[in-house]
């Protein structure tokens, strides 16, 4: 499996290709439920729970009973988000506040 890289063949960033023997394959817009618990190890209770939390996006086409997830809502929840730095916790008690420190 390939991945064309976008600095090289000049496609936009958020365009992915990839080859598998050969043939170009896109990244999909919409996969069914079945799909996504395939492709997350994750499942169908787990994806609808997630649907409703609005942790994923579900979308519903018109004119049909079927209910599909948002492959790119997908990639976000499973991909690892980048650490912030954030502020060291401070060891003990609090310090006192200035307005309850000595008062004339």
């Amino acid at each position: 499996m390939t991945i064309i890289r976008p600095e090289i063949t000049g496609r936009a960033p958020g365009e992915v290709l990839v080859r598998v023997r050969g043939t170009p394959h896109l990244e999909p817009l919409a996969v069914t439920f079945k799909a996504a618990s395939k492709i997350t190890g994750l499942g169908l209770t787990t994806l609808w729970k997630y649907g409703k939390e609005k942790r994923i996006r579900l979308i519903r086409p018109a004119g049909t009973r079927r209910t599909l997830i948002d492959y790119s809502s997908l990639k976000k929840l499973l991909l690892p988000e980048p650490a912030q730095a954030s502020q060291p916790r401070r060891r003990g008690r609090p310090k006192k506040l200035a307005a309850y420190e000595a008062q004339p």
